[in-house]
């Protein structure tokens, strides 16, 4: 039997081996395929087979020292990184397991599942009928255990790592904020990102060294080349382009399903209308979107879309939940009352960050414009949501590797020509 468990795990290192070679090139798609496919391959062993852990190390070996480097362009994998690897993407990790962690648990997982199936063959019972209702309590408390054993794991890590670094695996964790990684990479829907794009994406998310493509030490504007300035520089217009995009997107989503869609509509003028303090009454104010029915029949309904970086200054130092408040209130006392008062329709603000994650106010909106689409097209809700955060979330992961690498001009103050200061 060790033999055999052998032979099956050295044919599961090459392979992993092979992956790694095209994660050299392709890192997107080796990782899908290591997530989707190839590490599926020793489930089936770790499920039937006990005290196989110590056989299971040359996998995890390879997979430290050669896959994980291969799609994430780092030469070295140091144990915490690797522990938040482990974890779902769900929990802020790639959901690259270590099957020497996992065997135990699965096995002990499969015994469960089989439990009333190994009642009845000792009772040598000539017919087993599995009772739907008994397999799915099954089901569901073998799911609870797994996700309770990755929380705990996360409780840990957490404990481990600097304060910056446990609140950074709080915003991966929040929702849509690793929806990018989960999906398939095709090219018909535009979800695939080249070598150097998975690499920054990657060392964006974890606040790792960048790679590749050689970079100037300092930004054009005179601030430290760094990963989180280059979310909120302004020079190039990467700001600005990262919320068009946002806006772009929904703005040809809401046209499907609603009408009279416009982007940047002008507002009608105040004319003396008495408007709370810290209202914009100006004239010729902009809001980013406007439909009907949406919320309702006939409705007029404005959007503005906010994207702010959370690990800026002004907002590292705040609770997660109310930096989102806190920028969506900001929209409201802009233009809620302006919008209820004079144009006579409902106000939405739009609050999304660059790591993904979208305000309450959105996430309702998201959730509408899913049921409308679903409603319009015969897909189902989950397919919609499900398309509606996917498109969202690589909307962003290109915004940001558009700012890390973008042209964002010439130094005036170095007469040096060098192309390094035309990026970033």
């Amino acid at each position: 039997m060790k033999e055999w468990v052998k032979n099956e795990v050295k044919t599961w290192v090459e392979e992993i081996e092979q992956l790694s070679d095209i994660a050299c090139n392709e890192p997107q798609l080796a990782y899908s395929a290591y997530t989707i496919g190839l590490s599926k391959k020793w489930n089936y062993l770790l499920r039937t087979t006990p005290g196989i852990a110590t056989e299971l190390e040359p996998i995890e070996k390879a997979i430290r020292e050669k896959f994980l480097p291969a799609i994430t362009g780092q030469p070295f994998i140091p144990d915490t990184l690797r522990s938040i690897m482990e974890l779902p993407t769900r929990m802020g990790g790639l959901g690259v397991e270590n099957p020497c962690h996992m065997a135990d648990l699965e096995y002990q997982n499969s015994l469960k599942a089989t439990e009333e199936l190994q009642k009845a063959i000792q009772k040598q019972d000539v017919e087993y009928i599995p009772n739907p209702e008994t397999e799915k309590a099954l089901a569901l408390s073998i799911k609870t255990g797994k996700a309770n054993y990755h929380k705990e794991c996360r409780e840990k890590i957490v404990q481990s790592i600097k304060p910056r670094e446990a609140r950074n695996l709080d915003l991966l964790s929040e929702k849509g904020a690793s929806t990018w990684l989960t999906c398939l990479p095709l090219e018909s829907l535009k979800l695939t990102l080249n070598r150097q794009e998975f690499f920054d994406s990657i060392s964006a998310r974890y606040d790792l060294p960048l790679v590749g493509q050689p970079r100037a030490t300092q930004c054009v504007c005179g601030e430290e080349n760094s990963i989180d300035h280059s979310m909120s520089c302004k020079r190039g217009g990467f700001v600005a382009v990262r919320h068009d995009c946002v806006r772009d997107f929904l703005t040809a989503e809401l046209d499907k399903v609603c009408y009279d869609t416009k982007a940047e509509p002008h507002l009608l003028e105040v004319r003396g209308a008495k408007l709370p303090p810290g209202t914009i009454t100006e004239d010729g104010a902009r809001l980013d979107i406007r439909t009907r029915g949406f919320w309702g029949p006939m409705d007029c309904t404005y959007f503005d879309v906010r994207v702010f970086n959370p690990r800026a200054q002004s907002n590292e130092t705040q609770d997660i939940p109310q930096t989102y408040i806190k920028h969506e209130e900001g929209k409201k006392k802009n233009y809620l009352h302006r919008i209820l008062e004079v144009e006579k329709a409902s106000f939405t603000p739009l609050v999304m960050s660059t790591t993904g994650g979208l305000g309450q106010e959105f996430s309702r909106t998201l959730k509408q414009l899913a049921t409308k689409k679903s409603r319009k097209t015969g897909y189902t809700y989950q397919e919609c949501i499900r398309y509606l955060r996917v498109r969202l979330s690589f909307s962003m992961v290109r915004s940001i590797t558009c700012s890390i690498r973008g042209y964002r001009g010439r130094n005036k103050n170095d007469g040096s020509s060098s192309d390094l200061y035309h990026t970033y």
